[in-house]
């Protein structure tokens, strides 16, 4: 004979959902999961886009520098066209060609001279970073110190 219980007739009662049940199928979480998923993809298309744009600002640098050569190149031309004005313009006043020619190159030779000595004047005395160097030869005192 079979003992009858209380929950004969009735299906058997499912335990109550986790509490965190809700919060796992929610919006916000599958949110976060598409979005950290996505992110790898985002992160490669962002490379390929700066890189991309760091190819197309190279192209436009080197395009920039090629015509900024030129209008070097054009410019020195007027530089040599404006001494010869100045040769011609020294001979007209009655001076031979060839002393023009000397005295002109000694204007621009002295000029030259003056820049350089100009430039080796304002130049360091020497091109070591002190005050790095001070500190390198600090931290090796330091760990000799220690050391010892």
């Amino acid at each position: 004979m079979a003992v009858a219980t209380a929950h004969e007739g009735r299906q058997p009662r499912r335990a109550d959902p986790m509490p965190f049940d809700g919060i796992r199928n929610s919006a916000l979480v599958r949110t976060l999961a598409d979005l950290l998923e996505a992110l790898p993809d985002l992160f490669r298309k962002e490379i390929r886009l700066a890189q991309a744009e760091f190819g197309e600002k190279i192209k436009d640098g080197v395009k920039a520098s090629v015509w900024m050569i030129v209008a070097g190149f054009l410019a020195l031309i007027s530089f040599f066209i404006l001494i010869e004005a100045a040769i011609f313009g020294i001979a007209s006043l009655g001076l031979a060609l060839h002393w023009s020619c000397l005295i002109v190159a000694a204007v621009i030779g002295g000029a030259a001279a003056g820049s350089f000595f100009y430039g080796r004047s304002t130049l360091p005395d020497t091109l070591v970073p002190m005050r790095s160097a001070q500190e390198i030869r600090e931290d090796i005192r330091t760990v000799k110190e220690k050391l010892t």
